[in-house]
């Protein structure tokens, strides 16, 4: 029985108000105690992923971050990379600077995650807990992989989703992943990340799945062999997976269960029978 890979989202997937459930982390270990691989496969920059897992004894065999620009393997080593172009990010930044419900993040190699703005009074996103404030005069000095942009306003997510596409879709694109909108280098979906470590790195010895709850999950799970999403879902995605699951954890022993019941039908299937010998 070959291997298996599974790529799993963290917002909405693993990660409630800010927490991994002991059940998930138990259940991911049961994955790679069996032989298969753990991928981690998230919009999150290194740098937030790091925090996220930190306490929960988690290690994952690889990460595709920042939505498929990174790859990384479990000692967090780039493997390959993408970052966005010179004069992009200011732009960006300068063109939302003023935008009523929306606060604009970056992320980098280098550096812990960024805000430049806010116009959203009040709250705290869970999918981007922790950053620290720059200047866009420092923009400059550093190579940005991504430009979160956290709108908080469920009616003009879409509109500026298409106004990001059509301004600067031939050098980026955006992904929506519920409330945020992630703008990555062009070409880069968590697919092509995965692709790139499957075909690149592993040399295609695993069978895949996926396991994501929203829109930026859409590549991966079309990538994957197998795939799952949630009840709490939206419908395309429910409707783009294999599975609609309670949890991650019920999603993982349910196959490894059916695993262990194809190994003992193995074992108890009889030989067959050796032909007599030719006179």
């Amino acid at each position: 029985m070959p291997g298996k890979l599974m790529a799993f989202d963290l917002d909405g997937t693993l990660i409630f108000d800010q927490k991994i459930s002991g059940e998930s982390a138990d259940a991911i270990r049961e994955w790679q105690e069996a032989g298969n691989l753990a991928v981690c496969a998230t919009g999150k920059s290194l740098a937030s992923v790091r925090k996220a897992v930190e306490g929960y004894g988690i290690r994952f065999d690889y990460y595709v971050l920042y939505t498929g620009a990174v790859v990384a393997d479990a000692e967090h080593r780039v493997l390959t990379s993408s970052t966005l172009p010179e004069g992009l990010v200011e732009d960006v930044v300068a063109k939302f600077a003023d935008e009523p419900d929306v606060a604009v993040y970056g992320t980098t190699l280098d550096t812990a995650d960024v805000q430049f703005s806010s116009n959203i009074s009040g709250k705290s996103s869970e999918v981007l807990p922790h950053f620290e404030p720059m200047d866009p005069g420092e923009i400059p000095r550093h190579e940005f992989v991504g430009v979160p942009l956290w709108v908080d306003d469920e009616r003009k997510i879409a509109g500026l989703q298409e106004f990001i596409t059509s301004t600067y879709g031939d050098v980026v694109d955006c992904h929506r992943n519920q409330m945020f909108l992630d703008i990555v280098p062009s070409n880069c979906t968590k697919a092509t990340g995965l692709v790139w470590l499957d075909e690149q790195h592993l040399k295609g010895r695993y069978l895949p799945y996926s396991i994501g709850d929203s829109w930026n999950d859409l590549p991966m799970h079309a990538w994957a062999k197998h795939s799952a999403s949630f009840e709490y879902s939206p419908r395309e995605v429910r409707e783009a997976t294999e599975t609609v699951t309670t949890t991650a954890a019920d999603y993982i022993r349910g196959i490894l269960a059916e695993d262990a019941a194809g190994a003992a039908d193995d074992v108890a299937r009889p030989a067959p029978e050796a032909s007599a010998p030719n006179a």
